[in-house]
C-alpha cells in the first residue's frame, strides 16, 4: 500500500481501509495515500513506438528570456536578440562555421533551449535539451545533425528547430572509422597527375634524373603530363639533339610498363605534351 506523512513527522497513522483517507494520530490531519512519483509510474508504463518516452509535449519555445531573470546576462541575451531577431542561444549553420569546429556540436555543447529529436528512427518535439540530456543512458550521446534555421519574414516561412539524433557513442565511432576508411582507399585508388617539364637543351644529367623522377610516379601507377619545349632565352638546339632527347624518354616509358592515354601533342623541337598512365603493382 502506498504510504503518507504528516507535517508533524509522526509516523503514527490511522488506515480505516486500503484506499480510503489516512489520519494522523497526532495531529488529527487528514491525509490522503502518496501518489507514487512520475519516475516510478513511467518505469512501468509500456512504450510502443519508442524506446524511450519524453515528457508532455512542449510548447513551442518563442525565444527570450524569462522576465523575472534581469541580469547583465539577460540584458545581453536581448540585446543580441533584437540584432539577430532570435535568441542567441540557438545554434544556425553560421555559429558552426564562425565556431572553428569541423562538426556541430554535441552534448552539452549544444545551446539550443529546444531541440526535435530523432530517437529510434522517428522524430519528437520540440523538447527542452537540457530534459533530452538527462534522459540518455550510458554509451549514448546526443548529436546535432542539422542546425536551428531562423524564420523568413520575406518567405513567409516559419524557423525549424535544430534536429538532434540520439546514437550509441561506440557504435557510431565504428561508422565514422569505416567512413574514413572508405574515403581513404577512394582517394588511393583515384590516380594522381603528376606534371613535369624539359627542355630539348636539358644536360645529360639533368635528363637522367627528370627521367628516374617520370619513371617513381608512372610505376607508382600515377598519371604524368610531360610537357618538352623550348627555354625562353636559351640556345637553339639541333634537330638531333631534340630527338636524342626524345629517344630517351620513350625509353622510359616503355621500361616503366606505361602507356600513352592519349597520342602526343606538338612537334619536335617546339613545344610537345605525352599524356602517360602508369601501371599499377
Amino acid at each position: 500500500m502506498a504510504t503518507a506523512r504528516c507535517i508533524c513527522g509522526s509516523a503514527r497513522f490511522l488506515f480505516s481501509r486500503p484506499a480510503s483517507r489516512v489520519s494522523c494520530e497526532a495531529s488529527g490531519q487528514s491525509l490522503l495515500p502518496a501518489i507514487p512519483s512520475p519516475s516510478s509510474a513511467f518505469r512501468h508504463r509500456p512504450v510502443t513506438r519508442q524506446l524511450r518516452l519524453y515528457a508532455g509535449a512542449s510548447r513551442p519555445y518563442k525565444g527570450g528570456n524569462k522576465a523575472s531573470a534581469k541580469t547583465s546576462s539577460s540584458d545581453e541575451n536581448s540585446d543580441d536578440k533584437d540584432q539577430r531577431g532570435y535568441d542567441r542561444r540557438f545554434t544556425t549553420q553560421r555559429d558552426i562555421d564562425r565556431s572553428g569546429r569541423d562538426r556541430p556540436p554535441w552534448d552539452h555543447e549544444i545551446t539550443d533551449p529546444q531541440i526535435m529529436v530523432i530517437d529510434n528512427g522517428s522524430a519528437e518535439g520540440p523538447l527542452a535539451t537540457r530534459y533530452v540530456l538527462t534522459k540518455l543512458e550510458e554509451g549514448e550521446s546526443l548529436r546535432m545533425i542539422t542546425p536551428y534555421v531562423p524564420a523568413n519574414s520575406e518567405n513567409n516561412t516559419p524557423a525549424k528547430f535544430a534536429v538532434c539524433k540520439i546514437v550509441n557513442k561506440r557504435d557510431e565511432y565504428e561508422r565514422q572509422k569505416q567512413l574514413k576508411e572508405k574515403k581513404k582507399t577512394a582517394v588511393a585508388g583515384k590516380a594522381k597527375t603528376k606534371e613535369m617539364e624539359l627542355t630539348w637543351a636539358i644536360g645529360g644529367h639533368d635528363l637522367a634524373t627528370k627521367l628516374r623522377q617520370m619513371g617513381g610516379f608512372l610505376n607508382k601507377g600515377m598519371k604524368v603530363e610531360l610537357m618538352i619545349g623550348k627555354k625562353k632565352g636559351g640556345r637553339a638546339v639541333e634537330m638531333d639533339e631534340a630527338k636524342d632527347v626524345l629517344n630517351k624518354v620513350k625509353e622510359e616509358i616503355e621500361a616503366q610498363g606505361a602507356r600513352e592515354a592519349k597520342k602526343p601533342e606538338g612537334q619536335v623541337g617546339g613545344t610537345m605534351r605525352f599524356y602517360l598512365e602508369g601501371v599499377k603493382r
